[in-house]
């Protein structure tokens, strides 16, 4: 009999003990994860990482294109416009080197065509002069200044220097004739004391005779 009552009691209990180890053991199934998941939460993770690092490399090597497309760019750029400034000052050297080739030379017909281009009047008294002051075109003067008229500067006394002879036939109008207010030529030429040689005005007389 009392046996009896003892199993009855063992078959009561039974099976809430083991729906309360069952429910505890899924209840703790979901709230521990697995080994399996805590393997799924790391890679997951890692990728959700990698992917990050990913972004971040892909962006970056976007930003280094994008300064190194710029820097050629701005190479590009740099160089047309030193090509440009190149072009433009062969260019200039180009019409320098035209402009000197098409200047006259210096010969007795040429200079006499520059003083009437000029506009000088009395132009054999100008030519006689500038062959006496040169010595027919020999002097220092002449060759390593292109100064024909024996032109000095008043504040340091020394000759003018042109780049060519035909500057110094202008140079001639511009502080010489300018003065000229008529009369006899040669005796203003006397008057205003043009060279230091008192027989000057005699010696321009004799070259005279040759033109």
């Amino acid at each position: 009999m009392r046996n009896t009552i003892l199993i009855l009691l063992l078959l009561m209990f039974l099976p809430v003990s083991v729906s309360a180890q069952f429910y505890t053991i899924t209840r703790d199934s979901e709230l521990m994860p697995t080994e399996r998941q805590k393997e799924a939460y790391k890679s997951a993770g890692k990728d959700v990482t990698e992917g990050k690092k990913n972004k971040m490399m892909v962006k970056d090597t976007l930003t280094v294109g994008s300064d190194n497309q710029k820097k050629l760019d701005d190479n590009s750029r740099n160089s047309d416009r030193k090509a440009s400034l190149k072009t433009e000052l062969q260019k200039k050297t180009d019409d320098i080197t035209k402009s000197e080739i098409h200047l006259p030379e210096l010969t007795i017909p040429n200079l006499y065509k520059e003083i009437i281009r000029n506009g000088i009047l009395y132009p054999k008294i100008v030519l006689a002069q500038a062959i006496l002051e040169t010595g027919w075109f020999r002097s220092s003067v002449c060759r390593n200044k292109h100064n024909l008229f024996g032109l000095t500067n008043p504040r340091t006394g020394k000759y003018y220097e042109f780049n060519h002879w035909t500057e110094s036939v202008q140079a001639y109008y511009t502080k010489v004739q300018y003065k000229y207010k008529g009369g006899n030529y040669l005796l203003w030429l006397d008057e205003i004391g043009y060279a230091e040689d008192p027989r000057y005005i005699i010696c321009l007389c004799n070259v005279l005779k040759y033109l």
